[in-house]
């Protein structure tokens, strides 16, 4: 029993070491699109974003992503605002698989492909609230420039939510961050 522990620890111990977690935390305007016959939708509410991830090897990293409104946005039909009528990204969950490759030692470019789930909210004059989740296929696109071993700046653009139907909405944005390795 006791070999057993200790070759778990060691076997432990060398994971750890060789173990590349790390932490972003970053702010991204969601953009909402929803387009129903003679009708565009269209919002941009603020979120923060919190990313999780695990580095495989230095050319793959998988990813829990987190995003939670922290502001409203009018809604607008055709690019007209509708009085009264706010738009909140309540929340987004995802998971993904992240490609990555250095162009310098400072310089990462990465590629997000994986799903989501997101849950907006909708408030109108009369104080009535409706909430509508979708969950499906999601990716993005971005950059990492390392300050240190340790610390790097992010932007990436992800499509949140991609679906196929033309009449299902579509969320997207553009998100600034900092990262941490542990």
């Amino acid at each position: 029993m006791n070999k057993l522990v200790i070759a778990s620890a060691f076997t432990l111990a060398a994971f750890s070491a060789s173990a590349q977690l790390y932490g972003e935390i970053g702010v991204t305007s969601i953009k909402i699109e929803e387009a129903t016959p003679g009708l565009n939708l269209e919002s941009s509410p603020a979120a923060i974003r919190g990313v999780l991830g695990y580095e495989i090897n230095p050319n793959l990293a998988v990813e829990g992503l987190v995003a939670l409104g922290i502001g409203d946005d009018e809604l607008r039909g055709n690019g007209q605002e509708i009085p009264g009528v706010k738009v909140e990204t309540s929340s987004v969950f995802g998971i993904y698989a992240k490609p990555k490759v250095n162009f310098t030692p400072e310089l990462e470019g990465f590629v997000r492909v994986g799903y989501a789930r997101s849950k907006i909210t909708t408030e109108a004059p009369a104080g009535s609230e409706a909430s509508t989740s979708k969950s499906g296929f999601s990716y993005g696109l971005g950059v990492s420039y390392a300050l240190s071993p340790q610390i790097s700046l992010n932007v990436d653009y992800m499509s949140y939510l991609d679906q196929t139907d033309p009449d299902d909405a579509k969320l997207s944005g553009l998100a600034f961050g900092a990262r941490y390795t542990f």
